[in-house]
């Protein structure tokens, strides 16, 4: 196995876990209502997606001849590397569950709001009458 590629692989584990928590940390603040920490921790996902990427390309570019990750794991002897997968695999896993809570959050939230907008203001025009007695706009 190539060395550094045992390296990017542990690196990304790493990333994994930093993006798992914030996701949590995104979701307390999701409940608190807790704006600009929503924004702040926004903007550190970018962040921690952004450097899980750079790691995928170097890790692509190191294996470019190689099978599969899959296959390159199975094939490998090192029985840290193999943990690695399965941690990596099961870390994406917990990613994308609390990814969809988050967002399911985010959606009733602004669906509350636009309802309560909608409820506040007044119509754009007011209804008349007509001749059939049903109320126009």
């Amino acid at each position: 196995m190539i060395p550094e590629v045992k390296i990017v692989i542990f690196e990304e584990k790493n990333v994994l876990k930093n993006m798992l928590d914030l996701l949590d940390n995104q979701y307390e603040f999701i409940i608190n209502k807790d704006l600009i920490k929503i924004d702040k921790i926004a903007k550190e996902l970018d962040e921690a997606a952004k450097k899980l990427a750079r790691l995928e390309i170097k890790r692509r570019n190191l294996m470019e001849s190689k099978p599969s990750v899959k296959q390159y794991i199975e094939d490998c002897n090192d029985e840290n590397i193999k943990q690695a997968y399965k941690e990596i695999k099961k870390i994406l896993n917990m990613i994308e569950l609390q990814k969809k809570a988050n967002e399911t959050l985010i959606k009733q939230r602004l669906f509350f709001t636009k309802k309560m907008i909608n409820c506040i203001k007044p119509g754009k025009s007011i209804g008349t009458y007509n001749a059939y007695g049903q109320v126009g706009k």
